[in-house]
């Protein structure tokens, strides 16, 4: 991988984290009713688990490129 795509490939993972952040903040981590709190949550205990931890590995678990 030449140094500018390795560039350009870091920069695109940068961006998809920044876009996962702000996704998530709309998620409802600033809710403050009461209700709209426990329906949150609530949708949240329902999901999957593999679609919640796949969602969170996603940037988490990953492998670098191969150097070459």
């Amino acid at each position: 991988m030449t140094p500018a795509r390795r560039r350009s490939h870091v920069a695109e993972r940068g961006q998809s984290v920044a876009r996962a952040d702000r996704q998530a903040g709309r998620m409802g981590q600033r809710l403050s009713l009461p209700t709209a709190v426990a329906l949150r949550n609530t949708a949240l205990r329902l999901a999957p688990s593999r679609v919640t931890v796949g969602t969170i590995l996603r940037h988490v678990d990953r492998t670098p490129p191969r150097p070459g």
